[in-house]
């Protein structure tokens, strides 16, 4: 018989193991029944009539032979119109490699509509790409189009979505441009490997930066090895992600320049932009533009921006497998916090995630309230006004030995 012991936890870091059925608590154990442990309250059942309130944390092998325990919800909630558990499969394929929650709590009647949906690989891709192509199309993504793609699963599925996007509307595949940059330990030669084969079969313009090429492009007097070991050294390895992003856009943002394109694409997923609104309103500032954010002479789109990482994923196992194995393990803690809140809002909640974001979207649409992008005089770079004025010279004047035809401007800095 399968047990907890046949699952395997995979991280950056290495294996690890689920906890134990015995030793799961009571808080857990509500989880697991997509029931909040702050709903209720624990009580020990002695059997003598009295009753002896005990922590959520309190594991399944500490309970005292013969003794029961009850969960108390302490709101008077309406159990029968949410029904949390009584989820409907409904099935799409004869092999699922992916689960979609559909969440509809009851209305006046309580008829809750409680359903996972479970699609095989050609179902995701179709959801996928589809989305995609529509995202663009809202948007009139006029050519050439710049994507950046890493080989890893949001990325990727760019190509095809972009590729159902100019098939649809006659366009001219020529016009778009992919780019991949190759970089150790950031970035690994064998996912050039993979975008390369993507991009072939969409019929894409596909360009391979290494550091040389990527040095020519930004007019760099030194390689980025170099200023990636200078700034990982001052702010530790744990950088490897800021970095990563930082060189995306601006080496996207000069292609842009190079095809005479206006459009980059990125693979920015759900919890992406979520764990980014969750940062920027837990530390009082204002939200960042999402699915469309002016950077400069280029509009950064973000057609996957409403897609859960891991239907991303779905479209690609192979390849996303592979990009984990490849990535370089990180101790940044208040990053992995951020991300571990944004996923955990839908696992709770399915879609809360895509509520909150369109809703603040509305607002911040209404209110004129969305954080701009400030450019920083003589360099391509932006800013959003926060940080502390010395820091950000000091690093504006490092970048500045790599980067010889920028001329920043301090005060425009501070």
């Amino acid at each position: 018989m399968n047990s907890w012991e046949n699952v395997t936890l995979l991280f950056s870091a290495g294996a690890r193991q689920l906890k134990p059925v015995d030793k799961l608590t009571l808080g857990e154990l509500l989880l697991a029944n997509r029931l909040p442990p702050t709903l209720f309250q624990a009580y020990e059942v002695p059997g003598d009539g009295t009753l002896k309130a005990v922590p959520m944390s309190l594991a399944l092998d500490e309970i005292p032979e013969g003794r029961n325990v009850i969960l108390q919800c302490i709101r008077n909630t309406d159990i029968d119109a949410l029904r949390p558990t009584e989820i409907e499969a409904v099935h799409h394929g004869q092999e699922p490699v992916a689960a979609m929650f559909d969440f509809q709590y009851a209305d006046e009647s309580k008829n809750p509509t409680h359903r996972v949906h479970l699609i095989d690989a050609a179902g995701i891709q179709d959801i996928v790409f589809g989305k995609i192509s529509d995202f663009l199309t809202q948007q009139d993504a006029e050519l050439p189009l710049v994507a950046g793609i890493s080989g890893g699963g949001d990325s990727n599925t760019l190509v095809q979505g972009v590729h159902r996007y100019v098939t649809t509307h006659g366009l001219d595949a020529s016009k778009v441009t992919c780019f991949t940059l190759v970089m150790s330990p950031i970035w690994p030669d064998s996912a050039a490997d993979r975008a390369r084969a993507l991009c072939s079969e969409a019929g894409f313009d596909h360009r391979v930066l290494y550091p040389k090429d990527m040095a020519e492009l930004l007019g760099m007097n030194e390689s980025p090895e170099r200023l990636w070991e200078e700034l990982s050294d001052r702010y530790t390895a744990d950088l490897a992600h800021f970095f990563g992003t930082f060189f995306i856009n601006l080496a996207g943002r000069a292609i842009c320049g190079q095809v005479e394109g206006t459009n980059l694409l990125v693979g920015y997923n759900r919890e992406d932009v979520m764990a980014e609104l969750l940062f920027c309103l837990m530390n009082g500032r204002r939200p960042m533009p999402f699915p469309k954010r002016r950077t400069g002479d280029t509009d950064v789109l973000m057609p996957v921006w409403d897609v859960p990482k891991n239907m991303l994923d779905s479209c690609y196992p192979h390849f996303s497998e592979i990009n984990y194995t490849e990535r370089v393990d990180s101790s940044a803690v208040r990053r992995s916090s951020i991300y571990y809140m944004s996923h955990a809002l839908d696992a709770l909640v399915p879609q809360m995630s895509t509520s909150l974001l369109k809703g603040t979207a509305k607002l911040m649409d209404e209110l004129g309230g969305w954080q701009e992008l400030s450019p920083v005089e003589g360099t391509p770079l932006m800013h959003t006004g926060y940080g502390d004025p010395k820091e950000q010279a000091e690093l504006l004047n490092l970048l500045q030995r790599y980067f010889p035809q920028w001329r920043p401007v301090t005060e425009q800095a501070q």
